[in-house]
């Protein structure tokens, strides 16, 4: 089983979930397309790791309950080491090469990245601001674990912020002695 299968199948410890609920959840740090969810979706159910039920509201959507079988698999999984995390990013790249930038370019690319950055502090934050506002105590307990990872996301975006700020602060002093 892939990885992604078994991430997947930890999104619905929480509770029963569409694909395109799973998408939006796995967005906090994990990227999938449409595609490689519902394949690995497929592959899930014949395996008997999820059943599927049919949406009373809409008939075409099907939501995603974890069977026992599966949530057995997913107790030996996190028993298992685990991989270190993966990096791309391109901005960094591009910043590695601002020796050789004019100021206004190395300017813009932390410019953008800090814009990019709000945008993603703003949506983490809002997500918080739901879970906040759960008040039954077993509902707070079962988004426990979505709580430390939103958590996680706003503190690098706040890091990432103030990265940027230092950065733009070294990038002055370089050009001002120039």
């Amino acid at each position: 089983m892939n990885t992604l299968s078994y991430i997947l199948l930890c999104m619905l410890v929480r509770k029963p979930c569409t694909g395109y609920e799973l998408k939006q959840y796995l967005a906090l740090f994990w990227e999938a397309h449409h595609s490689q969810i519902y394949t690995s979706l497929s592959k899930l159910l014949k395996e008997e790791y999820v059943r599927v039920e049919n949406d009373e509201k809409h008939a075409q959507k099907k939501i995603y309950h974890l069977t026992e079988k599966g949530e057995k698999v997913v107790s030996i999984w996190i028993q298992e080491e685990t991989n270190e995390p993966s990096q791309k990013d391109e901005f960094l790249a591009k910043m590695y090469v601002a020796a050789i930038l004019e100021k206004d370019t190395v300017r813009g690319l932390l410019f953008e990245r800090k814009q990019h950055q709000l945008k993603i502090l703003k949506r983490n934050q809002e997500k918080q601001e739901q879970i906040d506002q759960i008040t039954d105590p077993l509902e707070r307990q079962k988004n426990f674990g979505r709580f430390l990872v939103i958590q996680r996301k706003i503190r690098m975006c706040k890091e990432e912020l103030s990265w940027c700020q230092w950065a733009e602060e070294q990038v002055e002093a370089l050009f001002a002695k120039m």
